[in-house]
């Protein structure tokens, strides 16, 4: 496994870190324990030290599961990753009760990286009111969590505001080859790489979309025998200042090839390069809606099944047909449920006008 010496914090972590958002589920309701299991114990049998999560994924489901999976290995030798529900704060006692939660869930005494999570500027005055960095601050001291850090899907401007709160040990950003103008784009990675902040990758794959891409699409990667996650993770792993790159894994498949991949993976060059420049361009003068499938928006109070509809929306026009096999099947019945509450739109990262998208996904029902 290709790893990072990260100077600053003086360790060393794995290039491909587990993502535990998108786990494995035997219903709608229940994650596949046993598949976790063996997904957590083959990525650090094959070097992978770096393992995310957040209070909120799976609704808790996704912290316990780790923290059951993490039994079969030495948590010394492991980076555990998690994040404050910046959205939950009520009351600065409400800080202790949520990390002491996520200590439970976890089955740990401390917490390696831990992070502000999903920070934008609308939550500047949370941070303030409660006094959350130093709160924060006198976990670090008591040993309670090891570095500080953030996770942002917002502006470069937004990432300035953020900059002027404290030294941040680390930060967490979401930057793909499509991603590279916002949320906060190259502007927000050559920043943090100017103030020798190290920085953690989410999105690497646009929730997937980067991975799905039809051949047609894709056709200037096929011409140079690559796959699309191959040049997706090596635009990301050559860049200064990026230690760790996060993939949301959800069975073994796609751990074996990851693991695959990180072992050697390379730079590229600069014909691969501009085969990336081809795709993306490909790909924009496609893609419907800005939507990654992080489930930030879910559970819809009126049932909208968000994710899944804009996801139909965006893989149908690339592969012009819907059909459930190809992941292209669009709910119109469960898109014509949206009361246009806004309720969705307050937790989305991507700022996407979800109501006003789904009309538009409703107005191509043929």
């Amino acid at each position: 496994m290709k790893m990072s010496k990260v100077d600053k914090l003086n360790v060393s972590l794995s290039k491909l870190g587990f993502g535990l958002m998108r786990l494995p589920h035997k219903n709608e309701n229940e994650i596949d324990q046993e598949q976790v299991n063996e997904m957590v114990k083959f990525a650090y049998d094959n070097g992978v030290n770096y393992y995310d999560t957040a209070y909120v994924y799976n609704n808790g489901g996704s912290e316990i599961a780790l923290g059951t999976a993490l039994k079969q290995i030495k948590r010394e030798d492991i980076f555990v990753a998690d994040k404050l529900p910046m959205r939950k704060i009520t009351s600065k006692e409400s800080l202790d009760e949520l990390f002491n939660t996520s200590l439970e869930r976890l089955q740990t005494d401390y917490i390696d990286f831990y992070l502000l999570h999903a920070l934008d500027r609308g939550l500047l005055k949370t941070i303030n009111e409660f006094d959350v960095v130093a709160w924060a601050l006198q976990k670090k001291k008591e040993g309670k969590i090891k570095y500080l850090g953030f996770s942002i899907h917002d502006t470069y401007e937004t990432l300035l505001e953020i900059l002027k709160l404290n030294d941040w040990d680390f930060a967490q950003i979401q930057f793909n080859y499509m991603d590279a103008e916002d949320h906060p784009g190259e502007k927000g990675y050559l920043e943090l790489t100017k103030r020798n902040i190290p920085i953690v990758i989410m999105e690497p794959l646009k929730g997937g979309m980067l991975s799905d891409i039809p051949d047609n699409i894709a056709k200037p990667f096929r011409d140079l025998n690559g796959s699309n996650v191959k040049f997706a993770f090596s635009w990301l792993a050559e860049k200064q200042g990026i230690v760790t790159i996060l993939s949301g894994m959800s069975n073994m498949a796609q751990i074996k090839e990851n693991v695959e991949l990180f072992k050697n993976i390379q730079d590229l060059s600069s014909e691969e390069h501009n085969a990336i420049l081809e795709v993306e361009k490909n790909i924009r003068s496609l893609q419907k809606v800005n939507c990654t499938g992080c489930r930030y928006c879910m559970p819809c109070p009126f049932g909208v099944r968000i994710p899944s509809i804009f996801k139909g929306w965006n893989t149908n026009s690339m592969n012009n047909g819907s059909n459930w096999i190809s992941g292209s099947y669009i709910d119109y019945e469960s898109a014509e449920k949206c009361t246009e509450c806004g309720a969705c739109m307050v937790h989305c990262p991507q700022h996407i006008q979800i109501p006003d998208m789904l009309k538009n996904v409703i107005s191509e029902k043929e």
